[in-house]
């Protein structure tokens, strides 16, 4: 690793010739130069030095003194000794004074290479150090950005199915479109089947005046592109002279737009625009605005739903009271299809997400494992240094664990079926806990059968479903508790039972324990009670919970013989 800087301290003119010419500049290194301590001194305080080559006995200051003024000052600079008569007593001397190496002249070029590379190892790698840690913090931030991401995606998405006011929903859906993009401005326009235009439906940062008359035609502008295509447009933002019209009088520096769609129809367009700022958009900002356009989709046909709910109803009215009755029930089977709709929409755009994040971030964590491996071999056995290693290992660790859970929620994981015993599943999964987390003050009464059936499941997800909800017991009883688990076989099916005696769930929370990143007063459920659901489910089971405040909580699996 050439390129640091070394200062050679000698009163002989040959000397410093030869270290510069045969020794230094063939290797690449930067060379300074000084005939004493004292104008080595002066150069230090100018300008950084990695190492210093310092001849013994020297006019004003020798090597040894200059060693004493480095340490005075506090400076640590690797040096190098050398002198034509030394002697075993000055030789200790300046190791302990800090010197790295103590060299007899005159010396092979090998040697002194050989010391110099030895005296600057230490800073090598403590910049690789320095450069693996600042990796790895690097790719939590981005990981927590996405995390972040996905959070907002889900608090829109928890807007659409909640909310009645489609103005008020597609008004948020331009608003978190702006924001996620840090676009200037943005906007949701609707085609118009009557005059065949795009008209504004919602915006931010347009203008009051430019937002009440914002129409433009579909066959000559890039909005109408999207409709004609169904394909989305993303230009501009490169060149400081990037200029494209949206409409008569309107330029942009760049702009991103998605289609709207309902039944494989182009209803409209959600646009962002940097009309000011020279910032391209990105395909992340492409994959974030295409959720959304998903949302505002569903927004509006479940208005539409609920215009033409409310005009059966209207007309249900003026019938007879059984009319109103089958009305009644029609209305209830059309609401529940809708939630299913939207939950299943919902968790699609959760799940698309979810893999990008994963996929994206899975490469760097592999090379920073790969990297610290490598590190380890080559640092000085050190507390501290095997200390520091453990810690970057198990924060890389960590990452990847939560990229695995974010492949196991969007549904990418492959699944391969043979026949286990349940039991030892559970037991598996019990100790694998007992390795992260300390469990002395839990209980555990197992109530297995010893006859259960064999089942066919994917060993690895069903121990890691088996071990979301251990992990969700013991956290629900933070001063200990009681954790009882039994299988059974009941008819046609098997069933698992995990029951705690922990604080309890409420009845409100109760029923949206499964849903991702679901927030209580207490806690957030992330990601782990979704995955253990999905996994559930596609081994065509089940899986039902009951608590009650105070009284604890079960979960009971079934799943086929």
């Amino acid at each position: 690793m050439a390129g640091e800087t070394v200062l050679a301290v000698d009163d002989r003119e040959d000397s410093l010739r030869f270290l510069q010419e045969y020794v230094l500049e063939p290797n690449g290194y930067r060379t300074l130069e000084a005939r004493n301590g004292v104008q080595a001194l002066d150069l230090i305080q100018e300008q950084p030095v990695d190492l210093i080559i310092s001849d013994l006995v020297m006019p004003q200051m020798g090597g040894l003194e200059l060693l004493e003024s480095l340490r005075e000052k506090g400076l640590d600079i690797p040096a190098i000794l050398m002198t034509f008569h030394g002697s075993e007593g000055t030789a200790v001397r300046a190791f302990r004074l800090g010197a790295r190496d103590y060299i007899i002249k005159p010396f092979a070029i090998d040697e002194m290479l050989s010391a110099i590379d030895r005296a600057l190892t230490e800073g090598r790698l403590r910049q690789e150090r320095d450069r693996l840690t600042q990796t790895v913090l690097k790719v939590n931030q981005q990981l927590e950005s996405r995390v972040q991401e996905l959070r907002f995606l889900y608090g829109i998405g928890r807007s659409v199915t909640s909310l009645r006011n489609v103005e008020e929903i597609l008004n948020r859906i331009v608003e978190a479109a702006v924001y996620m993009t840090e676009a200037d401005e943005g906007s949701l326009m609707l085609v118009d089947p009557s005059s065949g235009e795009l008209y504004l439906r919602a915006a931010r940062g347009m203008g009051d005046k430019s937002s009440k008359t914002f129409r433009m035609k579909i066959d000559d502008s890039m909005a109408g592109q999207v409709v004609r295509t169904g394909r989305p447009v993303m230009i501009g933002g490169i060149n400081e002279d990037d200029s494209f019209k949206l409409t008569t009088g309107y330029f942009v520096k760049a702009l991103l737009n998605v289609p709207l769609k309902t039944a494989n129809k182009v209803i409209g367009v959600l646009a962002v625009n940097n009309k000011t700022t020279l910032q391209a958009f990105t395909d992340r900002h492409l994959n974030l605005l295409m959720a959304l356009a998903d949302y505002a989709s569903i927004a509006i046909q479940n208005a539409q739903f609920y215009a033409k709910l409310s005009s059966d109803v209207d007309r249900a009215e003026q019938s007879s009271r059984e009319f109103e009755k089958l009305v009644q029930a029609r209305t209830v089977e059309l609401e529940e299809a809708n939630r299913q709709l939207l939950r299943t929409e919902k968790l699609t755009a959760l799940g698309y997400m979810a893999t990008g994040v994963a996929k994206e971030i899975e490469t760097p964590i592999n090379t920073i494992l790969d990297n610290l491996h490598q590190f380890a071999h080559r640092v000085e056995r050190t507390e501290d240094n095997r200390r520091l290693l453990l810690s970057l290992e198990k924060q890389a660790r960590h990452c990847q664990q939560i990229t695995q859970s974010l492949l196991d929620f969007a549904g990418q994981r492959q699944y391969e079926l043979e026949e286990a015993n349940l039991n030892d599943i559970i037991e598996t999964a019990w100790a694998k806990y007992g390795e992260i987390q300390s469990n002395d003050q839990i209980e555990l009464v197992r109530g297995f059968d010893p006859q259960l059936p064999m089942v066919s499941v994917d060993g690895k997800q069903m121990e890691q479903a088996l071990f979301y909800l251990i992990r969700n017991a013991c956290q629900a009883m933070p001063s200990g508790g009681t954790l009882r688990i039994t299988s059974r076989a009941v008819g046609s099916e098997v069933q698992i039972i995990v029951s705690d005696t922990g604080e309890g769930i409420s009845q409100d929370d109760l029923r949206h324990i499964f849903d991702p990143f679901y927030k209580t007063n207490r806690q957030t459920y992330g990601l782990e009670l979704s995955i253990t659901y999905a996994i559930i489910k596609r081994h065509q089971g089940t899986i039902e919970v009951e608590s009650a405040t105070g009284q604890g909580t079960t979960f009971t699996i079934h799943l086929p013989k």
